[in-house]
């Protein structure tokens, strides 16, 4: 009688784990589906205006704590809800790891239910704590994002673009094949997507910055200069409006041969020092995110504590 108890409740505790991982994997599954809901596939997504319309920028959430309703992601969140943007844009390191697990679909699961309603307008970028397991984490990130499937072969749903009202975004991947660089591949296939661009503005979004001013020099696009030139000549070549990066947790401004480089590296993470390079116009130490205004060709980039206080206003010069 005794082994039969043993049985049953062994039974019911397996039964129970069972439930308890179709129950993870039913929310997972229906948070990627309402995210499918973002698809353009390079199409404008919207209705034809005048060119005035607003995105927002989110820095780095790797330390985001879905639990905490208060956090600085949960905050950020909530402001950017009240500025009601077209697209909401991040620049990666949206998790602190993917191992390609179970635990991670959790973590992205977890990561879309802090956006709520701005799900449907979201574009991330992947970042190097987003695939710290190579192939395993990429078919984690295809599981969890529906995005854009118009970029080269190899780089699904990793490397995009689509149109926005009066504007190009094109979306890279610094972390694959492998960190620090942004490769041929990717390059060619950028050179192809902008040489067919007829908007107005290009906006690019990639993790790691090319020119970087903080904690990740060596760690970061120069870390490979050849390759990170080759990429800044099409930006040149192409008139690229503005560059928006992370990976370095602080926010900066700087130019390079006359295109701005705005890093948005601290949402919700640790802080990284402040730039000591005079090439750097404009520094914050603390979290935050960014609001773009787009007036036509006229572009005004806004610094936000995560608490809806503005740091910093700059205007764009045109290109």
């Amino acid at each position: 009688m005794k082994k039969v108890w043993l049985y049953f409740i062994s039974f019911i505790i397996i039964a129970l784990a069972v439930a308890e991982l179709f129950a993870y994997r039913k929310s997972v599954i229906s948070s990627r589906n309402n995210f499918q809901k973002q698809t353009v596939l390079g199409i404008s997504d919207g209705n034809p205006g005048d060119g005035s319309f607003s995105f927002a920028v989110i820095g780095d959430t790797q330390r985001f704590n879905a639990g905490n309703p208060g956090g600085a992601f949960q905050s950020a969140v909530r402001e950017i809800s009240k500025a009601n943007p077209g697209v909401v844009m991040t620049v990666g390191d949206l998790v602190s790891s993917c191992d390609g697990s179970l635990r991670c679909e959790k973590k992205f699961s977890d990561w879309l239910g802090i956006l709520g309603s701005l799900t449907s307008r979201t574009y991330p970028v992947m970042g190097n704590h987003d695939r710290t397991s190579g192939k395993k984490s990429d078919t984690v990130w295809q599981k969890a994002f529906e995005l854009p499937k118009n970029g080269p072969e190899g780089f699904s749903e990793s490397v995009y673009s689509f149109d926005y009202e009066n504007s190009h975004f094109a979306v890279l991947n610094s972390e694959k094949p492998k960190e620090h660089i942004v490769n041929q591949v990717q390059r060619d296939w950028l050179e192809r997507d902008l040489s067919g661009n007829n908007q107005e503005n290009i906006f690019i979004f990639f993790h790691e910055p090319a020119y970087p001013v903080s904690s990740k020099e060596e760690e970061s696009l120069d870390a490979e200069g050849a390759e990170r030139d080759a990429l800044w000549e099409i930006f040149k070549k192409h008139k690229v409006t503005a560059v928006f990066n992370g990976h370095e947790h602080i926010a900066s401004r700087r130019q390079a041969d006359g295109i701005y480089q705005f890093v948005i590296g601290n949402t919700d993470s640790f802080d990284h020092d402040l730039p000591e390079t005079e090439a750097v116009e404009y520094a914050y130490q603390g979290k935050h995110f960014a609001m773009i205004k787009v007036e036509g060709k006229n572009i005004t980039v806004e610094i936000y504590s995560v608490n809806g206080n503005l740091l910093d206003t700059f205007k764009l010069p045109e290109v």
